[in-house]
């Protein structure tokens, strides 16, 4: 079928228009939508799988168990901690511990058919139905607190984008992240028979983690809650499933838990945190015969962990020993400059000893594992780790901050974007033009303009925020432009969206002339010619 000359000229704009568009799409724009990565003082995992600190222990029925220190991450007891076993509910642990690193707790689940009806009968529900939509920090009381299995299976999707199988493999990278060496997940919630494998040292790693964050330390520690009114149904009240934060079993020195139910082989697991004298720890128990008996090993290792180690801080420790941290640099070149005050250790770090121990034994080595990027505020470049007679038993952050760094690119670029400055915001200078509030633009951390140094490879330009570089080797990131106005036409487009209009526009305005000249001018060319030959 034939098209007349204009239709398929047009055709052809609209396919080298396209084309333009995905061309022109493809080209680096100056706004990256991913939020900043942040720095972590989360212990070094290089010293690999660490054994208890004393040998021996209770003799306790749990076949997997293991207690560790939550600071230093020191393990004070384990009885085939590294052995693979299914790690049942457990497993909301790896689940709140990805949600409470990637959501906002105000953000929304909403519930699919599959977390509903997709997840087996032998579960643990807390009455919410298909399309029903609660936050996010109403959901993870309700995982953590309730033990809700449709819950973790809705905050694995929305993870996962939609989709359950990407949560997995975010789970199993996360682990990887912090050490793990015997997991292997394929389940948001642990319950749905799945042949997933972890084992105690694990999953003591993840509590340890989870402890840092206050909110999960606070769902963790309630014995119940109140889910608010709902689009769907009315408030109820949930309680928690952990019998000695919900009282209903005593352990005075219990502070926070998360039970893990009933394997396919019968048995129970559990997760109790505690603390007495100022140590704070974690008891992971797996393969236990019964319900009491989780609880009842569960004392028995922590009562072992208070009765044989005590935690100093680390300023206790160095005073013991009377050291301090003068030449710990030294030989690293890269601070060799003498700016000691912008490097120092974390003061709130925490060592374990055996009670009784010669602390003036201690060893200590230095770890650096520096950031891809620097942000404002401290950055975690290493950790100094501590040893007891080989076993680690404390670690202390390196931390770099300098106050005169300004706002890194990665955090302007996960602002900027997303940013409309809304009408009360705009304040009239003299009464033309207009001045944005920084403070409500970015909360807590406001650049400072500044004309030096001079930008690399040019003059000063007023209009940059400069980025000081202490160290010659520590380059934080490139200079901060000036944000862009967001009046007219386009203003509240982004960066990626005006870049890629702008080369489809060019690309077009290139290759249309030639179209036109190819499929219009030459062909009339052509048929006038023919005419004349024919009268001639």
């Amino acid at each position: 079928m034939k098209y007349p000359r204009n239709k398929r000229l047009l055709a052809l704009a609209a396919v080298l228009l396209i084309i333009g568009t995905a061309v022109f799409g493809m080209i680096p724009a100056n706004v990256a939508l991913a939020s900043p990565a942040g720095n972590t003082l989360a212990p070094p995992t290089s010293a690999g799988v660490a054994d208890p600190v004393l040998e021996g222990g209770p003799q306790i029925g749990a076949k997997y168990a293991i207690v560790m220190e939550v600071g230093s991450g020191a393990v004070l007891y384990a009885k085939n901690a590294t052995e693979a076993c299914s790690p049942t509910s457990l497993t909301k642990l790896v689940t709140a511990l990805l949600a409470l690193e990637t959501l906002n707790p105000a953000d929304t689940v909403s519930f699919s058919y599959q977390a509903i009806h997709g997840i087996g009968t032998n579960v643990t529900r807390v009455g919410i139905v298909e399309n029903e939509r609660i936050s996010v920090q109403d959901a993870l009381y309700a995982m953590l607190v309730a033990s809700a299995d449709e819950v973790s299976y809705a905050l694995g999707e929305k993870m996962g984008g939609g989709k359950i199988k990407p949560f997995y493999e975010m789970m199993n990278k996360r682990m990887s992240e912090l050490g793990a060496v015997n997991s292997d997940f394929s389940s948001a919630t642990g319950t749905d028979n799945t042949k997933q494998t972890s084992c105690a040292y694990d999953l003591g790693l993840v509590a340890c983690e989870l402890a840092r964050n206050a909110l999960y330390n606070k769902i963790t520690s309630s014995s119940w809650y109140d889910i608010p009114q709902t689009n769907l149904k009315e408030h109820r009240v949930i309680a928690q499933t952990h019998q000695f934060i919900r009282k209903t079993k005593k352990y005075e020195y219990a502070t926070a838990g998360k039970t893990g139910g009933q394997a396919a082989d019968k048995t129970y697991s559990l997760c109790t945190y505690a603390e007495r004298e100022g140590m704070p720890v974690v008891a992971i128990v797996l393969g236990c015969s019964g319900n009491d008996a989780a609880y009842d090993d569960t004392v028995s290792a922590i009562n072992y962990a208070f009765e044989n180690y005590k935690a100093f801080s680390m300023k206790e420790i160095e005073s013991a020993v009377n050291e301090n941290y003068s030449g710990l640099f030294d030989y690293c070149t890269m601070f060799d400059d003498g700016s000691g005050d912008l490097i120092y250790i974390d003061r709130n770090s925490t060592i374990v000893l055996p009670r009784g121990a010669d602390a003036s034994t201690l060893t200590k080595t230095v770890e650096y594992n520096l950031p891809s990027e620097y942000v404002h505020g401290e950055n975690v470049i290493g950790h100094v780790v501590y040893l007891y007679q080989g076993h680690r038993v404390g670690n202390a952050g390196i931390l770099y901050n300098n106050p005169e760094f300004p706002m890194s690119q990665t955090e302007f670029d996960a602002v900027w974007p997303y940013f409309l400055v809304p009408p009360s915001m705009l304040k009239s200078q003299g009464g033309e033009g207009v001045v944005i509030d920084n403070s409500y633009l970015i909360p807590s951390i406001t650049p400072t303009p500044s004309p030096s140094p001079t930008p690399a490879g040019g003059s000063a330009d007023p209009g940059t925020y400069a980025t000081p570089t202490p160290y010659a080797r520590l380059t934080p990131s490139t200079s901060l432009k000036k944000q862009e106005d967001t009046s007219g036409f386009l203003g509240s487009w982004s960066v990626r969206a005006k870049a890629r209009l702008l080369g489809a526009g060019i690309f077009t305005a290139l290759f249309l002339p030639c179209v036109i000249v190819i499929f219009i001018v030459l062909p009339r060319r052509r048929r006038r010619k023919n005419r004349v030959t024919k009268r001639l």
